[in-house]
């Protein structure tokens, strides 16, 4: 355990302010508009807002677990176990919270940088005795490319501060076994779980693995790890995670066992992977923060798109110079220092390229028709593992090799410094304070590489986004009741360049009227959450509307899809229903606002940023009318086919969707039944393309089978409609787990039985 004597106090709190200096200089902006501005754009951020207050808020006014909600994509129970939530910041959050979520989001934030170079330093200090080259450590990390870009909007990746921390107390629990270094080496591992995320936790628990593969591997390391006294620390720190994480750990696998509807996430493919797995050259070009060597990054910019966030994995030539001396020098000892370094840092840089390397913006070798070919990277087989394949986005490896070179950068530096300084022949220094100078030239290299000062009000405005919220949604607030509230436009626009900036704003209004929301934002969200959303009829037309692309439907709407906007509003218990005016250009509004108007009639608020509509009188009069609606074709990446909705009334069902086809995604049709309703379903299905099998699925329960030939079939399926939302997939797939095209289904019916 460290001695925290008032000198050594005094020593980390002014290592603390230089960070926090630094940090303030480099995120002025947070500073000078500490409640009104938040670091980041699109929905991510405002989710990451969004999270701090639903863990306090689900946690003390809820009494709920936040790994579960129905507060968003109403009326879906919605799982947030895979979401990249950090519950401890949540809590640590809710001190400030009174001033202002983003008062304290931006609190959080400072705080990640500070302690995430405060702790670099305890552990790169730990490690050299060298207390310059640790200050240089605790900056390449905390303030390097990949952790400053991916803080802009990803709560989670801001506060990876125990990382260090954690492998601090690992190491000297390696070194001297005590129980207490066991106990802060478990808490620590519970921090960075869940003040970070799960995918820290992972990565973390790699370095591990592979720092005690090093030592099994070094004869004169061996024995430190082959003794009772360190397994039973490294028990102890196991169980302490245990029973430390227990009610995080327990939340989240009662999330997984919960009835929450859910069906494929889209993020765990391969394809996905290789979007953001970053390119060879984005190790070697600087950030697009970067408001001094933006001149060299924007010629090749478009190596880092579509996703900046992931893919920018600039460590820079200095740190990287400085690392390589470091090992240098250490070979030379057959690696005594370093090795438990260079080991995870060779396999985080290969894990790092994803399934296959790219180089220059393509795929080497591979064949973009067969889909086959390429040069596969390690994470192709890391994919496969069970769990630790949560971990999608390859480029986030980085966060951790940014460490250990840090940590190699402080090796190096102190090697330059004691060449610079030792004496020769018995005579001193020329200049005693050479390696203050030393010091001074290879930190002021780095700021220049890591520097993310914005220089220009463009870069402001590409970085940080504004938290304010319309006065509008202060006034729900006033009204007591149980109710929702659907915020225009509420579907994300792909043809936009920040998809979900709109629905990610709606959470962030959420913190403010705390009512349910249909709709929102998750990173993690999967098909039946966005599907809740893109069965209401008013959603998708003021989201084509939005993208650009005039009403979906005729207008005016014709009568059946108002009725089912109507009616579904009105068994989501939406009480208020508001436009962000921002999202739609003055023609595109004018539709939007007549449209409600003459579906609800007057707006019951108005201001420079929001029109607020009452749904009370016209949802009570729809309430008991039975419609269906044709199928509504999304276009965005989803590309989905989606039959609509089947409204049942009275325990009566006898609607008819339309024709279609399907191709190589998942297809819906979402029914709502006011009681428990037996449902015939009657169907014609053919499969041209020769004999194949469809799966349906009803809800959550087990697959019915559809054996199609290319001879069309009569098919009938019973299931019984719980009170509420359910719905009914088709999914094909073929025996190489690919989808599979042109399965047809005509003539779908509905009808109740006794």
């Amino acid at each position: 355990m460290f001695k925290f004597d008032r000198k050594q106090a005094v020593d980390y709190a002014l290592v603390a302010l230089a960070y926090l200096a630094i940090s303030c200089v480099f995120f002025w902006p947070v500073i000078a508009n500490i409640t009104s501005v938040l670091p980041g754009t699109g929905g991510d951020v405002y989710q990451s807002v969004w999270e701090l207050w639903w863990v306090p808020f689900s946690l003390f006014t809820l009494h709920s677990s936040p790994y579960v909600t129905s507060y968003i994509y109403q009326p879906v129970v919605a799982n947030l176990a895979t979401q990249t939530m950090a519950p401890i910041a949540g809590l640590v959050s809710a001190i400030f919270q009174p001033i202002g979520t983003a008062f304290s989001f931006n609190v959080i934030f400072l705080l990640g940088f500070v302690l995430s170079g405060l702790f670099t330093y305890l552990l790169a200090f730990h490690l050299t005795k060298n207390r310059m080259a640790a200050f240089l450590a605790g900056f390449i990390f905390a303030f390097s490319p990949i952790h400053t870009i991916q803080s802009f909007g990803h709560l989670q990746f801001t506060n990876i501060e125990f990382i260090p921390l954690f492998l601090l107390f690992f190491i000297k629990m390696v070194e001297d076994r005590k129980p207490s270094d066991a106990i802060f080496a478990g808490l620590s591992f519970v921090l960075l779980a869940f003040m970070g995320d799960i995918e820290q936790a992972l990565m973390t628990a790699m370095v591990v693995f592979f720092m005690l593969v090093y030592l099994l591997l070094t004869k004169h390391n061996r024995s430190k790890i082959l003794n009772l006294k360190f397994l039973i620390a490294f028990g102890g720190m196991i169980g302490i995670v245990l029973l430390a994480g227990s009610p995080f750990i327990i939340g989240i696998v009662m999330a997984f066992n919960s009835s929450t509807l859910s069906t494929v996430n889209a993020q765990a493919t391969t394809a996905y992977n290789v979007l953001y797995s970053p390119d060879l050259l984005s190790f070697f070009i600087p950030s697009s923060m970067n408001g001094l060597l933006a001149f060299a990054a924007a010629p090749l910019a478009s190596i880092n798109a579509p996703a900046p966030a992931e893919r920018t994995v600039y460590a820079g030539y200095t740190v990287l110079a400085l690392a390589i001396i470091g090992l240098v020098y250490s070979f030379k000892d057959k690696f005594k220092e370093t090795g438990i370094l260079a080991l995870p840092l060779v396999f985080f840089l290969l894990l790092s390229i994803g399934p296959y390397l790219q180089v220059g913006g393509t795929l080497p070798t591979y064949n973009y028709t067969t889909g086959t070919g390429g040069i596969p990277g390690l994470y192709l087989a890391y994919h496969q593992i069970p769990f630790f394949n949560v971990l999608r986005e390859p480029g986030r490896f980085d966060i951790v090799i940014e460490l250990l070179l840090g940590l190699l950068a402080a090796f190096g530096l102190a090697k330059v410094e004691h060449l610079l300084t030792k004496e020769k022949h018995a005579q001193p220094s020329l200049n005693p304070n050479l390696k203050y100078y030393v010091f001074a030239v290879f930190l002021a290299l780095v700021v220049i590489e890591y520097n993310s000062l914005p220089f220009s009000q463009g870069a402001i405005g590409a970085s940080y986004s504004s938290a304010s919220v319309s006065k509008a949604y202060y006034e729900i607030a006033q009204l007591s009741g149980n109710y929702s509230v659907l915020v225009l436009p509420a579907l994300q626009n792909f043809s936009g360049k920040l998809p979900q900036l709109y629905p990610g704003k709606a959470l962030y209004y959420q913190t403010v009227f705390e009512k349910p929301l249909v709709g929102g934002y998750a990173t993690r969200s999967n098909d039946t959450q966005v599907f809740s959303m893109m069965d209401l009829p008013l959603a998708v037309s003021a989201s084509y509307l939005e993208s650009g692309q005039g009403l979906v439907y005729a207008s005016p709407i014709v009568e059946n899809y108002t009725d089912a906007s109507l009616l579904l509003l009105g068994a989501y218990n939406v009480a208020f229903v508001t436009v962000e005016k921002q999202a739609y250009n003055q023609s595109q509004l004018e539709l939007v606002v007549s449209y409600l108007a003459s579906m609800f009639g007057r707006p019951v608020y108005i201001d420079n940023a929001t029109e607020v509509f009452s749904t009370y009188n016209a949802t009570r009069a729809a309430g008991k009318k039975v419609t269906a609606y044709t199928p509504v074709y999304m276009g965005s990446q989803y590309s989905l086919w989606q039959p609509g909705w089947i409204l049942c009334g009275s325990h009566q069902c006898n609607d008819t969707v339309s024709r279609t086809w399907f191709s190589v995604n998942p297809a819906y049709i979402t029914l709502y039944a006011p009681n428990y309703t037996k449902v015939s379903m009657n169907m014609q299905a053919v499969s041209p393309v020769g004999q194949k099998s469809v799966y349906v699925f009803f809800n959550r329960n087990q697959p019915r089978v559809l054996n199609l030939t290319q001879s069309v079939q009569n098919i009938t399926l019973n299931f019984t409609a719980s009170p509420g939302l359910n719905q009914i997939i088709f999914y094909s797939k073929s025996g190489n787990s690919t989808t599979y095209s042109n399965i047809g289904v005509v003539n779908i019916t509905f009808k109740t039985y006794s």
